[in-house]
């Protein structure tokens, strides 16, 4: 099956068994997307996370002039939009494929039928995005630092 092989590839999922692939790849959906090809508006309701699997994804955000500039991009390997999912928030920027895409898509209403039939699984899966959230913030944290002492001079920590 196409979604248990993307998601035996898939870095997040590295720490899962084949029967755990098996049984998240139940609630994971499949889609190509086109280069060009919009995932998501500033605006949408966070309702899905897309883990990319092949590709390239290009986050935007409209200025006081109605164009988009560029602020991110997420590479094969990271997932996309978790942070809307779970903040039950909307997404903060527009999300565009930069080549063609291949993601893995995980549903609200899927992630409610894995915590109630595998909760296990569910904070196996949780636990790994949390991980990447926190690398990300951790990075951020750092880029801040050092912008921050390289304007006032200060020491590097």
């Amino acid at each position: 099956m196409v979604k248990e092989e993307l998601a035996k590839e898939f870095p997040l999922f590295s720490s899962l068994s084949e029967k755990e692939i098996e049984e998240i790849s139940k609630y994971l959906n499949y889609k190509v997307f086109p280069k060009g090809e919009v995932l998501f508006e500033e605006g949408d309701p966070g309702n899905w996370i897309f883990f990319i699997v092949r590709g390239k994804v290009g986050l935007f955000r409209s200025d006081p002039f109605g164009n988009d500039v560029k602020v991110a991009s997420v590479d094969a390997g990271a997932p996309l939009g978790e942070l809307s999912f779970f903040s039950n928030h909307y997404h903060s920027s527009k999300a565009v494929a930069l080549k063609e895409t291949h993601a893995l898509i995980l549903e609200k209403e899927g992630y409610e039928k894995l915590k109630q039939e595998d909760p296990n699984l569910a904070v196996k899966l949780l636990e790994a995005i949390t991980k990447i959230i926190a690398e990300r913030l951790k990075d951020m944290n750092k880029k801040f630092v050092d912008t921050v002492c390289f304007i006032w001079g200060g020491p590097k920590g």
